[in-house]
């Protein structure tokens, strides 16, 4: 499943049909999953997400949930429902749900629920003081929440610091960081701690999975050098400043004339 590329992460519902013969314990398969083909009753999918299950055999069907050693435990159970007929539930909390067919034991499947990674954001201008453009470099990310847009450049320390704004609950955070912007991240700080990451070098700049907590608030990345201390900013400064010399000196000279 693809991660959408909003500011939050949609909820959706995933459609798995039974196919007609699925009554026949001979069937090739019983259930096929509508947006990918996949005919072994097992799904993925995120918390709030929903699954329907269509009944397209000409026999009656149950979706009723049992426990991994096949005990019907009454998470969920549809009832007996018939062709042309659905039964859709959702999934809020996170874990593997079983279910089966009370009719067709044989007939049986899993949810697997599993921890929602968040959407692909961006933060622009980054570093915008320092660049030679003035505009500063976009950062994307994925998280569950959102980073504060007020991101710590330290070109002395060669470090970058995010801030979490909400509460996460996630187990990990995905950083694309462009080259220009920090060059060889090889140090991740996780609210002061050192920790291991993984990274790949991509197109877009350096991406960095790196593991987090519950209550995650501030993320370092350090590198081998962070965008040049004279920058675009300090450039400016620099060239306002002659000029000012170069006519406050013409000025003087004219005086003398």
């Amino acid at each position: 499943m693809s991660v959408s590329t909003g500011f939050a992460f949609a909820e959706s519902t995933f459609e798995i049909l039974i196919p007609s013969g699925a009554s026949d314990p001979g069937a090739p398969y019983f259930w096929s999953e509508k947006s990918t083909g996949v005919t072994t009753g097992v799904i993925t999918v995120y918390p709030g997400d929903s699954v329907k299950w269509k009944n397209a055999d000409t026999a009656f069907h149950t979706v009723t949930s049992v426990t991994q050693s096949g005990e019907i435990d009454g998470v969920f159970d549809s009832g007996l429902f018939t062709a042309g007929s659905s039964f859709e539930q959702k999934f809020s909390e996170l874990g593997d749900f079983y279910y089966f067919c009370t009719l067709h034991e044989w007939m049986n499947g899993v949810v697997h629920v599993v921890t929602n990674p968040g959407s692909v954001q961006s933060i622009h201008n980054v570093g915008s003081g320092y660049s030679d453009d003035g505009l500063g470099f976009e950062v994307k990310y994925i998280l569950d929440t959102t980073l504060q847009k007020a991101v710590h450049l330290n070109p002395d320390a060669k470090s970058i610091t995010f801030t979490i704004s909400g509460e996460t609950q996630n187990e990990q955070i995905t950083l694309t960081l462009p080259t220009k912007l920090i060059e060889n991240p090889n140090t991740v700080l996780v609210d002061g701690t050192m920790t291991d990451f993984d990274s790949e070098v991509t197109s877009s700049g350096t991406k960095l999975v790196i593991p987090i907590t519950i209550g995650t608030k501030e993320i370092k990345v350090m590198g081998s050098k962070v965008i040049p201390e004279f920058g675009f900013l300090v450039l400016s400064i620099l060239s306002v400043g002659l000029v000012s010399t170069l006519f406050l000196t013409r000025s003087k000279l004219s005086v003398f004339r």
